[in-house]
């Protein structure tokens, strides 16, 4: 496979290209009697540039994206009302003019997909837009893709009310998790770091499956999920959300945009709050259904932009703590659960443009991060600290003309960790420390022939001082356009990264499993895929087809091993380890502003446990998704439902459960939107039927029995849970 990949890369990358990526969309003005009438020859351009289109007799247009995002399009026309928007990624915008003798106000009718698949980019990635992500509450990133069928959330454990990810049926830790294309959620963060991310902070989300860009790093197995927070010129000039719901939790979030002056800034707040020990009735087993949380979270960005230079920088600050365990005065010998976390990043980008030279740039990325945990399970105690360093220097150019784009660089992770941990495990483990450095060079060669094909080809090493080698991770994406609705991916690559087992398994800890610990290695596995995407118009409506298939092959894998009742093992992979991932998804507008989306997903994960070949545990073996969606004109009203299907999972062996599989279940997840002038109220409900696991702690009565475990969670712990909210904007 790797000299196949080698010669691909050398005999496509002769070819010469010629393509560019446009933005469509349609001008129309609303009659009275709610028709749309077509405004041909209407001005569609980039501010500040002499790139522009009109309209065709149809109202449509197709204009080139601009070199850099965010920019303003503007639209004109004779007898109407000027339109400027700020553009932030590759879309569709339909744009509704009023005439100027009559309105004093442009507005925008909004058929713009909340979720897009690109069928122009070699990568396959989906886009979720703020659309998509205001559909449910969406307090923070692990619950901002309740209504998407490709990554999966679900609770880690009992008692801690931590959530985490699945994706081409690999744990989380397997995706990389990155915050504009700089770390995110890496290291200690990787057990809690999903909470720590406010969904109002969040523009877009970029889902990449399968091997991606060689210059965001070398972790990447499943693929990458990228977030976009607001940037200051497209923020809102101030966002207040509020959230609660019926148990008495408290969000608040905060949002200021300063927009003018050379120096542009963002300043983000978040607050969250819980202080209550709630049983549930239905299972009434002494423990806390949702932990006692507190959060204070800020990031502070800024931002300077002319022609030559484009500088940018953040800090943030967190501090959380979480409380949980047994209900006070509940048993005799109660069972804490204390997690603390504080967190401190400092971020920057630097780049500098040439503009007489399209397609030439130099940038750097800088990420310094100090993070503190401390973690308490009953008798098991961690703590640590991650102290890391990134440096990302990427020079662009192009080779002959612009279809023949080069990136390379270089790159310097740093993580130094002093970590201790006492309670079930037999060896000594007082403040190891450890320093992982890892040194890269990368280049990637992206190349474009028409319209209908890209190939983006790319190759990073890197040496690890742990292990004294060198890593060479080949990664090659193709893309190919059939027709001008379709398109064709393959995608093959290799993956490296360090495990952290504690942090990474945080929610295995709140058991009384026996620890067992063996020299690890660093992990490696390749990653192949295929993915089909396919836009139709069918009754004159537009949908997407999206299908794909991934295997991801482990050359070595942590294994993480809770076969045998009251043990914990992690050791090197002696075996086969692959996961199969095939997923459909289907999205199609019935009527005027009635939007369906439907997925389904099967998941084949094997792992070799002690020489044995089994199912991975606790992974559904397929899923499914329903949405519906519709909004009244203009967006006054919005109501969205969607229904999720689990299939069984293999649970492992314990005295206490008697089924080898659980049973699949459905969710139903539901919220109306009501828009005003300048706020939003919304109410919603999660998991509305109240499906909950049966006896989800095992032994909960005497949490000191060995075979305490709070960790076998397939299905949810909590019931339904109604909320409120609001959003308020100024523009």
């Amino acid at each position: 496979m790797k000299k196949i990949l080698i010669i691909a890369m050398v005999l496509i990358a002769t070819i010469n290209t010629k393509a560019q990526e446009k933005i469509k969309g349609k001008v129309v003005e609303l009659m009275e009697d709610g028709n749309e009438m077509p405004i041909p020859g209407a001005n569609v351009y980039w501010e500040g540039t002499t790139i522009g289109v009109a309209t065709n007799a149809d109202g449509f247009y197709l204009i080139p994206q601009p070199e850099t995002y965010p920019s303003t399009m503007v639209v004109s026309f004779v007898g109407y009302q000027k339109y400027s928007q700020i553009i932030t990624q590759l879309n569709q915008y339909d744009i509704v003019l009023f005439p100027s003798v009559e309105l004093d106000e442009v507005k925008v009718k909004g058929k713009v997909n909340t979720t897009k698949f690109s069928t122009i980019n070699a990568i396959n990635m989906q886009t979720l837009s703020i659309g998509e992500l205001e559909k449910a509450a969406c307090c923070n990133l692990s619950e901002s893709f309740s209504t998407n069928a490709t990554v999966d959330v679900s609770f880690s454990d009992a008692v801690s009310g931590a959530k985490q990810i699945q994706m081409l049926g690999l744990d989380g830790i397997y995706t990389q998790i990155t915050q504009e294309n700089m770390p995110l959620i890496r290291g200690i963060s990787s057990a809690y770091g999903l909470s720590y991310v406010p969904g109002t902070w969040i523009e877009s989300i970029q889902i990449i499956k399968g091997s991606g860009s060689v210059i965001n790093g070398f972790e990447s197995f499943a693929g990458q999920i990228n977030l976009e927070y607001y940037k200051p010129e497209s923020a809102p000039r101030l966002f207040w959300n509020m959230y609660t719901n019926q148990e008495g939790k408290i969000e608040n979030n905060l949002l200021l945009a300063r927009k003018e002056g050379n120096w542009k800034s963002n300043l983000f707040t978040h607050i969250s709050y819980f202080d209550k020990e709630i049983d549930s009735e239905d299972n009434p087993d002494g423990f806390m259904n949702i932990p006692k949380v507190i959060q204070f979270n800020a990031l502070n960005r800024w931002e300077y932009k002319d022609k030559n230079y484009h500088i940018g920088f953040t800090v943030r600050g967190l501090v959380e703590d979480r409380a949980g365990g047994t209900v006070k005065d509940s048993v005799a010998n109660p069972y804490a659960v204390d997690i603390h976390n504080d967190l401190l990043e400092f971020t920057s980008k630097t780049g500098a443009i040439q503009p007489n030279l399209p397609g030439k740039s130099l940038g750097l990325q800088t990420s310094f991060r100090r993070h503190n945990q401390t973690a308490i399970f009953g008798r098991n105690n961690y703590k640590g600290i991650q102290e890391s360093a990134y440096l990302n220097l990427i020079k662009q150019t192009y080779l002959g003309n612009t279809d023949h784009k080069l990136k390379y660089g270089i790159s310097y992770y740093a993580d130094r960790y002093t970590e201790s941990f006492s309670g079930n495990i037999n060896a000594v483990f007082a403040d190891k420390v450890r320093m992982d450095l890892m040194s890269g060079l990368f280049s990637e060669y992206n190349y474009n022939w028409g319209e209908s094909f890209s190939l983006t080809a790319g190759l990073r090493t890197d040496y690890y001082n742990n292990t004294e080698q060198f890593n060479y991770l080949p990664r090659l994406n193709m893309k190919y356009n059939p027709t001008e609705d379709m398109a064709i991916r393959f995608s093959a690559g290799k993956a490296f990264r360090i495990a952290n087992v504690f942090v990474e398994n945080a929610s295995l800890l709140a058991s009384n499993r026996m620890i067992s610990l063996d020299e690890l290695s660093p992990e490696i596995a390749w990653n192949y895929g295929l993915n089909i995407t396919y836009c139709f118009k069918l009754f004159g409506r537009e949908g997407t087809l999206n299908a794909d298939a991934y295997r991801t092959e482990f050359e070595n894998q942590i294994v993480v091993d809770i076969e045998e009742q009251g043990l914990l093992s992690f050791y090197n992979l002696k075996g086969v380890s692959y996961a199969n991932s095939m997923q459909l998804d289907l999205a199609y507008e019935l009527f005027n502003r009635f939007d369906i989306k439907m997925a389904f997903k099967i998941n084949d994960v094997k792992t070799t446990f002690g020489g044995v070949e089994k199912a991975a545990p606790l992974t559904p073996e397929n899923r499914g998704l329903l949405n519906f969606s519709y909004a009244t004109n203009f967006d006054k009203w919005m109501f969205d439902v969607t229904a999720n299907y689990v299939g069984k999972s293999r649970i492992p062996s314990h005295s206490k459960i008697d089924e080898e599989f659980s049973k699949p279940f459905n969710l139903y997840n539901a919220q109306i939107t009501k828009r005003f002038r300048y706020f939003d109220l919304y109410l919603g409900g999660e998991n509305i039927w109240g499906t909950t696991q049966d006896n989800p702690i095992l032994e909960a009565n005497t949490p000191d029995s060995p075979i305490f475990d709070a960790s076998l969670i397939y299905a949810p712990i909590n019931g339904r849970m109604i909320y409120v909210g609001f959003r308020y904007k100024i523009k």
